[in-house]
């Protein structure tokens, strides 16, 4: 399953295991995750797990920036829309979360052939 921990100083402060389909991170108490700090945006970003449509029992997972005011960086990019990797650092706001999967923790290295659909 994958998961977000969260990070200070190279210490596991929190784990957050993302069951939903949609898992939702901002500052309001209506987030699957919330943050107590005034650089995040009300709804800042929303993360969607899904099955991969070609290799069972993978899931893949992407990251979506709600417009928010201060922007998300992934492994220190800002980006709007990005699919999530194993071992990607996200920071929202002063907050840095590390997301594995470990369903494809070794998959980087994989390659899969896909045949011409004729």
């Amino acid at each position: 399953m994958p998961k977000l921990f969260l990070k200070h100083e190279g210490v596991t402060l929190n784990t957050y295991e993302l069951k939903s389909e949609k898992t939702t991170v901002g500052r309001k108490s209506d987030n699957d995750i919330q943050l107590n700090d005034a650089a995040a945006s009300s709804h800042h970003v929303c993360i969607t797990i899904k099955p991969n449509e070609y290799l069972e029992e993978q899931i893949d997972a992407r990251l979506e920036d709600l417009d928010s005011t201060n922007g998300t960086q992934v492994n220190g990019c800002i980006v709007k829309s990005v699919e999530l990797r194993n071992g990607d650092d996200i920071q929202i706001g002063s907050h840095h979360f590390i997301f594995e999967n470990e369903e494809a923790a070794g998959m980087e290295s994989t390659a899969i052939f896909l045949p011409d659909e004729d």
